[in-house]
C-alpha cells in the first residue's frame, strides 16, 4: 500500500493485520491512533470492519478524521489517553473488542514540529507534552528537579551511561537562567558529551525527559490488563514499541498470564489452580531490512502479539 509522505508511515503493518485476522475480526480498537495508519489499512483492506480510535493529541484527531473521512460510518475518534480504554469503551457503549492494536512510537509529525517541544535539532519551548491534562512539561522538570532525580531519570529512562554528568550541567547551566527551549537544553549536553557520541546522547535525554512528562511507562502498564479485559475470548492484541523499557513491560505482563502458577518452584504440581489467560500470537517479529530501508524509523521495533484464551 502507498503512504503519503506527509503522513507518519505505520511499522510492521502486514505483519500486524495478518496477526490480528484482518479477515475474520470486526472491530478494532487503533489504541494510539496518531496520524491513522493502522486504521486506515484496517479499514481500506475490509469492508465490514469497525475502527475506534484514540490519541491524546487533538491535532493528530483533526489529521485522522480527515484523513479518513470516507470512512466516516465504520470509524470514531475518540480524544484521551490509550490507558483510559476501559472508559472509552463504557463512554461508547461497547463490551468487547475483537482486537486492539497499539504503536508506542512518537508520531513523525509530533517530532517534526518545533512548537511541541520534541526536537533537539530545532529551536522550539521546553514543553514535549502529547496532549491532554498533564501539569508537567519538559521545563519543570529540566529546571525545578534537583540533579540526583534528573541523573536517575536520564539513567533509567534514556539508559544513557552519562547521565550524571549530563544531570549536573543541566544544574550547573540553569543556576544563572532557566533552559526554556530545546536548543538550549541540547547545547548543554553538546558540550558536556563528547561530539562523536552526542547526537545518540541527545536523543536518550530527550527520550527519559519526553517519558516522564507523559508518564509513558505508567500509562502502558495500566493499559495492558484494561486491553486484556476488552478483548472477547479469542480476541487479539498488538503491541509494537521501541525502546526496552516498553519491551520489557510487555514481556512481563503477557509471560505473567502466560505462566500465572505461583507455587513454589519445589513443588512437582502445581496447586495454585492458576490458569493461562492468553496464549502467544506473535512472540517477537523485527521488521525486515527492506521495511527498515524504506522507512528507517521502523529500524528498532518489535511486534508482540497475544490471544485471550
Amino acid at each position: 500500500m502507498t503512504m503519503s509522505v506527509d503522513y507518519h508511515i505505520p511499522v510492521l503493518i502486514e505483519r500486524v493485520a495478518q496477526g490480528l485476522r484482518i479477515e475474520q475480526i470486526r472491530h478494532v480498537w487503533d489504541g494510539t491512533l496518531g496520524d491513522g495508519g493502522y486504521s486506515l489499512f484496517f479499514l481500506k483492506n475490509s469492508a465490514t470492519i469497525r475502527v475506534v480510535g484514540i490519541d491524546l493529541d487533538r491535532d493528530a484527531i483533526k489529521r485522522a478524521e480527515m484523513r479518513l473521512k470516507r470512512y466516516a460510518d465504520r470509524f470514531q475518534a475518540v480524544e484521551g489517553n490509550f490507558s483510559d480504554i476501559d472508559a472509552v469503551a463504557v463512554q461508547l457503549g461497547i463490551s468487547e473488542a475483537d482486537a486492539i492494536v497499539v504503536d508506542l512510537g512518537i508520531s513523525r509529525l509530533q517530532v517534526s514540529d518545533p512548537d511541541k517541544g520534541f526536537m533537539f535539532s530545532k529551536p522550539g519551548p521546553l514543553m514535549m507534552r502529547m496532549g491532554g491534562a498533564r501539569s508537567i512539561d519538559a521545563k519543570t522538570i529540566v529546571n525545578e528537579w534537583d540533579e540526583s532525580d534528573l541523573a536517575r531519570l536520564i539513567r533509567e529512562y534514556g539508559e544513557e551511561r552519562h547521565a550524571r554528568r549530563i544531570a549536573r550541567a543541566i544544574v550547573w547551566a540553569r543556576s544563572n537562567d532557566p533552559l526554556t527551549t530545546t536548543d538550549q537544553l541540547a547545547q548543554v549536553i553538546r558540550r558536556t558529551i563528547p561530539s562523536d557520541r552526542a547526537v545518540k546522547s541527545l536523543a536518550r535525554v530527550f527520550q527519559a525527559i519526553r517519558i516522564a512528562v507523559n508518564d509513558e511507562l505508567e500509562n502502558l502498564r495500566s493499559f495492558l490488563p484494561k486491553a486484556l479485559e476488552l478483548l472477547a475470548p479469542g480476541g487479539r492484541l498488538a503491541v509494537v514499541s521501541y525502546h526496552s523499557l516498553e519491551d520489557r513491560i510487555c514481556k512481563e505482563f503477557f509471560t505473567s498470564q502466560i505462566r500465572p502458577c505461583t507455587c513454589p518452584p519445589e513443588l512437582p504440581i502445581c496447586i495454585c489452580g492458576r490458569q493461562p489467560t492468553i496464549r502467544w500470537v506473535e512472540r517477537l517479529a523485527r521488521p525486515s531490512a527492506e521495511e527498515v530501508l524504506n522507512n528507517p524509523n521502523a529500524r528498532s521495533a518489535k511486534l508482540r502479539i497475544i490471544e485471550k484464551i
